[in-house]
């Protein structure tokens, strides 16, 4: 625990400075030489940055939203903190969504599929958690989602770089990796722009460069900056808001944040949470006081017509078509229809209880148990475990094995894809789904389009979870202590 602990200090030491540099470097845009004609980009395909709202739009009548993301692995524990935080309804009642940026290492990909089924979104942050991701990182975990978790590749639509440690190579090689959206940007002030597309470049943190002439040119990539929360100093607080300071003074900053939004142009108001902070492990400080402070929070904000809780990919469907928040409820991606497929199906959806270990547990689920790692699917456990190189090793099972599952395939969403049957229980055009995303050998389990380098810097579940913010400083100050103190 001693590793733990040091992770925690210095992680919140790291994220304090580096916020506070932002607030001189990456806060402002007063060197951006971002630019981007309206007339020529045109939505629903392009749209330039902007702090107004889309499509001519009146702050009045454009929605609040609210997007509550979770990052690293996904855990019973960590599933239950993320139900919990978001267990408010929308204005046409149907229950918040959030979005979650899953690393491979410690995730149940049982609990994937569950998150997956009741309309939350599921996106990439990597097979190992490492800065600066590679080609490889970012497409073994795509194909892991997929082959395991049961997520066609056409809704795996967003990603978020460990650390926020993103480059323009990054920005480069989701989209040859068929991603609509990047989140790993910061917005404060200045800066708080609705999402945008890549078109004419980047907007935000152009202190680091990103925003120079050619380097960043991605037609149709979409950026959804992450919104933070200044505080009394004026210093942003991006990532884990609730470690900045005591839970009245982070609820004080969050709502006068919210007010500047709500009272201002709409830009959508972000929550962005390592949920591993917020849940109680043994032997470990009790967090009670944390989570039922942003749980309040979140309470406090619900109940208002005009606000609206929810994913990255719903915000981008409301983005490509901007209507005003009289019409929101009528959407078809605002809806919370779940599938009724007659029978149990191993779809995320049926019962799955939790045992003392708070290891996940269901009569439909496959245990793959190597030993160091140990996870559960509706699919088939693979025949070793899942590496960088190798992330999805041949089943375990013949295809001729009676107890064999039969994998998602590309004209069925896995919501309504018996494994055991093999059979599609859709049987009609509202359900109909065609998967056009599937990824060429290039840019899948191999990411040959990148540098194939592997990481080197893997952390332990709570440590790899518990880094708030933001690239190689926060790394290398861990090491250091880590080294010196063990």
């Amino acid at each position: 625990m001693k590793v733990l602990t040091l992770t925690a200090i210095a992680a919140f030491f790291v994220a304090s400075t580096i916020a506070q540099e932002g607030a001189t470097a990456g806060g402002t845009q007063t060197t951006s030489s971002y630019s981007c004609d309206p007339n020529t980009c045109k939505l629903p395909s392009c749209l330039c940055a902007s702090t107004s709202p889309p499509g001519g739009l009146q702050p009045k009548d454009t929605p609040q939203f609210v997007v509550i993301t979770f990052d690293d692995s996904v855990q019973a524990k960590l599933l239950q903190t993320a139900q919990d935080m978001l267990n408010v309804k929308n204005p046409n009642g149907c229950p918040a969504k959030g979005s979650w940026y899953v690393s491979m290492e410690y995730t149940d990909f049982s609990l994937v599929q569950q998150w997956y089924a009741n309309g939350n979104e599921v996106a990439d942050h990597t097979f190992s958690h490492v800065g600066s991701p590679s080609a490889q990182e970012i497409a073994a975990a795509k194909s892991m989602l997929h082959e395991y978790g049961g997520i066609p590749y056409g809704k795996l639509k967003g990603f978020r770089a460990p650390f926020l440690n993103y480059t323009a190579d990054t920005l480069n090689t989701i989209q040859k990796q068929g991603f609509l959206y990047d989140t790993s940007s910061t917005a404060t002030v200045d800066d708080c722009y609705w999402p945008y597309t890549l078109d004419n470049g980047m907007a935000n943190d152009c202190w680091t460069g990103i925003c120079d002439p050619g380097k960043v040119k991605l037609p149709g990539v979409w950026e959804v900056p992450m919104y933070a929360v200044m505080d009394n100093a004026n210093t942003p607080q991006l990532m884990d808001v609730y470690l900045a300071g005591s839970v009245s003074d982070v609820t004080t900053w969050s709502n006068n944040n919210f007010q500047r939004h709500y009272n201002g142009n709409r830009q959508p108001f972000g929550i962005y949470v390592h949920p591993t902070h917020l849940t109680n492990y043994p032997g470990t400080p009790d967090t009670s006081s944390l989570k039922n402070g942003v749980v309040s929070f979140i309470q406090s904000l619900a109940g208002k017509p005009d606000v609206w809780f929810v994913t990255n990919d719903q915000l981008l469907q409301w983005m490509q078509n901007p209507v005003p928040n009289s019409q929101l409820a009528s959407q078809p991606y605002m809806q919370c229809n779940l599938p009724n497929t007659g029978k149990e199906i191993c779809n995320g959806l049926e019962n799955i209880t939790v045992t003392a270990d708070g290891v996940a547990s269901g009569a439909l689920l496959q245990n793959c148990n190597f030993n160091t790692t140990n996870w559960h699917t509706c699919y088939n456990c693979p025949s070793a475990a899942p590496t960088l190189d190798t992330p999805v090793p041949a089943p375990l099972l013949q295809s001729t094995d009676p107890n064999y599952r039969k994998p998602v395939p590309d004209n069925c969403d896995s919501i309504w894809w018996d494994p055991v049957a093999g059979q599609c229980l859709c049987t009609n055009s509202t359900c109909a789904y065609k998967d056009t995303a599937i990824p060429t050998t290039s840019n899948s389990t191999n990411g040959t389009s990148g540098n194939g380098s592997s990481s080197n810097g893997k952390s332990g579940n709570a440590a790899n979870a518990m880094v708030p913010v933001y690239g190689t400083l926060l790394t290398t100050v861990i090491a250091g202590l880590t080294a010196l103190l063990l």
